[in-house]
């Protein structure tokens, strides 16, 4: 350390300057054993603290050392400049958030080019990682005072009075981009009906332009005072009005682009009122230790700013959370509590294997038709597609489009504080959740079985011969075979793609909303013309109903036909296995194949199947349907052995509500009719889709 401070090279270039005072940091960060001045071994404390302080004692010691410290440190920020250091990182331009996306990665292609007159630069180079950020946290307050006051010195503030200089710049030019951002029409558009006048983003660079004002003038201690409360009064209210926003769309639809708009102006907020108390500290001897911590928090945002992951992290949480929350409140019309729940819910289930025999008799006849590959997939794809959106209209039901609504609806019941008080509750909430998405199943099931065996035995009586050829059937028994294929392993993926539809389903209803498309077409003159303004408001809210159901069935429809010839053409061993679709398809085989096989090994392996793709299409899209809308609210998944532990602690009793209907005679809630399996009026928390508008089938 003596031999750095010797050699301070006070009159060389900018760049020896930087380099020496990054040799001098990197004996501040060495670690070891630190002795004092005298010798002795310091007290136990962080190496860099105990280093820091060693620094102090041996400059309060070298007059000389410490004016040519005083002098490199001043000519380095006198010929820097700081504005972009204290105004960019984790901080956006105004980009947006596709705009920032691109920044990120283009950086990652291409990086930045050197400018040796930027301070930003030179501190990157001296605090390069968060392990720095965390060095910097680590410092001890007494010993940073210490220093700065050597390095002030008897002059006073003139070695960083550059850096003053860019505060004050930071300060107008963040004060002026939240009022822009606060301003923008988005944001008045949802925020209360108020004179603009009045807007906290209005007053806010009004409000930091006299606290520096009053800074720079040396007012009174009195006056100072007042003009920080007025200023912090002014930031708290900007603060409030982005609550609001985030609220008013939490009600109604989130825009993802916005609330990372509205992210940004918090941070903005954060970044302005750091430099303001830096200039205007609320107490004497604060503002090294301020220093520091900003210094600390601007380096762990530039280490954060290069993940593109971290960018869309927070802005998608509150759009997840809007899309997850809507699916819970559809999810709850799926738990049944009575006795008379449970058979509409049994009924519907019916009603939909009934109609996907057809869609099952369908892919029959695609499957086996060698159409070209493309072709292929778009039949499949409409043949879905159609067959879920009628089975929405009619309000019937398909099992696998429960688990991620349900698993949503318990996610929003959980009470992570409740501990292990909450879980008899929890587990009785389960028990719902399961023995409704048995009924659900055995419903579907038995229903597309009877109906396709039915119709492949009339068919096979009026055409002559069976639906399939041996040579078919043959296949469909080996597809199915749970251990001598990928059967289990392609339904567990079927069950991402089921969850996956959920989440566009319930994205596009989010989107229809924040775009006020209903009314939009309500009022677009060109259907008044076509339609008469009567239909084309009726065409705008039946949109808004059932935005949900439209996008979660057409996307499932397009991911279960198109995914296995996409995957065929790139040459993956993927495919799709649906449990009642594969029902439906085995059935029309033990038609195609008589009587006397449907005891055989090979029939038997094709059922065992059919239960496995049941449990892996169910299991894994309730677990990412769980995963996920825990996620969106910040919290922890339960773990799987305390779950299993409250559940056996019922005993038997405890195990039978999972499966058989439920007991009790409760009073039915209010129906819904083409809404819900379980009502005939829609309730007011369910207007804007039905059960089936949301969640995959």
């Amino acid at each position: 350390m003596l031999r750095l401070l010797a050699g301070a090279p006070v009159q060389a270039p900018l760049g020896e300057r930087l380099a020496w005072l990054e040799g001098l940091l990197g004996w501040l960060r060495a670690g070891g054993a630190v002795p004092t001045q005298r010798g002795r071994l310091a007290p136990a404390e962080p190496a860099g603290s105990a280093r820091l302080r060693l620094l102090a004692e041996v400059l309060a010691e070298l007059p000389s050392d410490c004016e040519a410290l005083r002098e490199v440190v001043a000519s380095v920020l006198a010929e820097t400049r700081a504005l972009e250091l204290l105004t960019e990182p984790g901080l956006s331009g105004g980009r947006g958030l596709m705009g920032d996306a691109a920044i990120r990665l283009g950086r990652r292609l291409v990086p930045a080019a050197h400018d040796e007159h930027a301070l930003a630069t030179q501190v990157w180079r001296l605090f390069p990682d968060e392990e720095s950020a965390a060095w910097l946290e680590e410092l001890s307050d007494e010993h940073v005072l210490s220093l700065y006051t050597l390095l002030r010195g008897p002059a006073g503030d003139r070695t960083f009075a550059p850096l003053a200089s860019a505060v004050d710049d930071a300060v107008s030019v963040l004060a002026a981009r939240v009022s822009a951002r606060g301003t923008a029409s988005d944001v008045l558009a949802r925020l209360p009906d108020a004179p603009l006048e009045h807007s906290p983003f209005l007053q806010l660079p009004r409000a930091c332009e006299a606290l520096r004002h009053a800074v720079r003038e040396g007012a009174r201690k009195g006056e100072l005072e007042r003009v920080r409360a007025a200023c912090a009064e002014t930031v708290a209210s900007c603060r409030a009005a982005v609550h609001s926003v985030l609220a008013q769309m939490h009600e109604s639809a989130v825009d993802s682009d916005l609330v990372y708009r509205l992210d940004q102006l918090v941070h903005s907020l954060d970044r302005l009122e750091a430099l303001l108390w830096l200039r205007a500290p609320d107490r004497p001897r604060a503002a090294p230790r301020a220093t520091v911590r900003l210094l600390s928090e601007l380096v762990r945002a530039r280490a954060q700013e290069r993940s593109v992951t971290v960018l869309f992290r927070s802005s998608m949480r509150y759009v997840s959370r809007r899309i997850f929350e809507h699916t819970g409140e559809v999810g709850r019309h799926y738990i049944t509590e009575s006795k008379d729940e449970y058979r509409r819910l049994f009924s519907a289930a019916a009603g939909g294997g009934l109609l996907t025999a057809g869609t099952a008799a369908l892919k029959v006849a695609i499957s086996f038709a060698a159409l070209p590959l493309f072709f292929d997939g778009l039949a499949a794809s409409t043949n879905y597609a159609l067959s879920f959106l009628l089975i929405q209209l009619l309000g019937f039901t398909l099992a696998t489009k429960q688990p991620s609504m349900t698993a949503a609806a318990l996610a929003a019941t959980l009470d992570v504080k409740a501990g292990d008080k909450g879980l008899p509750g929890l587990v009785k909430q389960l028990a719902r959740i399961n023995r409704s998405q048995l009924a659900s199943v055995f419903g579907n099931i038995s229903a597309v079985v009877v109906t396709a065996t039915v119709v492949g035995t009339a068919l096979w009586a009026l055409r002559g011969r069976p639906m399939m050829d041996a040579h078919e059937a043959e296949y469909v028994l080996r597809s199915l075979h749970p251990l001598e294929s990928g059967t289990l392993l392609f339904a567990a993926f079927t069950g991402v793609l089921l969850w996956c539809s959920s989440v566009f389903g319930g994205w596009l209803e989010n989107w229809v909303s924040y775009r006020r498309l209903p009314e939009a077409l309500a009022r677009h003159r060109g259907l008044q013309r076509l339609l008469g303004p009567d239909r084309a408001r009726w065409l705008g809210e039946a949109l808004g109903r059932n935005a949900c159901g439209l996008g979660a069935n057409v996307s499932l429809g397009l991911l279960l036909g198109m995914t296995p010839v996409v995957c065929r053409f790139f040459g993956l061993p993927l495919d799709v296995r649906h449990v009642t679709l594969g029902a439906g398809t085995l059935a029309f085989a033990g038609t195609s194949l008589g009587p006397e096989r449907l005891l055989s090994p090979d029939f038997l392996w094709a059922v065992a199947g059919i239960g496995g793709v049941a449990v892996m299409n169910l299991t894994v899209s309730f677990a990412l349907g769980l995963r996920a809308s825990l996620g969106s609210r910040g919290m922890k998944p339960l773990g799987v052995l305390r779950l299993a532990r409250a559940v056996l602690a019922g005993g038997l009793r405890s195990l039978s509500e999972f499966v058989l209907p439920p007991q009790r005679l409760l009073p039915a809630r209010r129906p819904t009719s083409p809404y819900g399996v379980l009502s005939a009026e829609r309730p007011r928390s369910a207007q804007r889709s039905s059960p089936d508008d949301v969640g995959p089938h």
